[in-house]
């Protein structure tokens, strides 16, 4: 009976050491997954500020969260990290695309004002005396 007793409590201590090492573990994938989400998050703002739309994977970084907050198994935060974290060399991508076509259009729209304006000083005054000549042609000096 003894001997019965004391293997209960072994077995009740151990039962206690896993399961405080099972939430030690648990807190800490929770916390790596919550450091992954907001790498994630930093870096989806930043594809933003390009003007790239990102909010399928906020949604996702979201959820996410959520599941993490409710105590959901970690393996399916991990599968959204995983797809978020996915799609961000593509809009990496579209992200460097549309700030290249910013840039010519900026760039463009410059040097067609230069290029206007130096025709306007160029050819102005040859075109203005022309019109001038034009709509007084018919004039008569007495």
């Amino acid at each position: 009976m003894r001997l019965l007793v004391v293997k209960f409590i072994a077995l009740l201590f151990l039962f206690l050491i896993l399961t405080a090492f099972s939430t030690t573990t648990f807190a800490n994938e929770s916390n790596n997954l919550l450091a992954q989400i907001r790498y994630l998050y930093l870096k989806l703002e930043k594809i933003s500020e390009a003007g790239v739309n990102v909010n399928p994977q906020i949604q996702k970084l979201n959820e996410a969260l959520q599941l993490l907050e409710n105590g959901s198994n970690p393996n399916e935060v991990e599968k959204l990290i995983q797809q978020v974290n996915s799609s961000i060399p593509q809009l990496e991508s579209e992200a460097s695309t549309l700030y290249l076509e910013q840039q010519v259009v900026k760039y463009s729209t410059v040097t067609a004002l230069i290029v206007l304006g130096f025709l306007a000083y160029y050819f102005g005054p040859r075109l203005l005396w022309k019109a001038w000549i034009r709509m007084r042609r018919r004039w008569v000096v007495r």
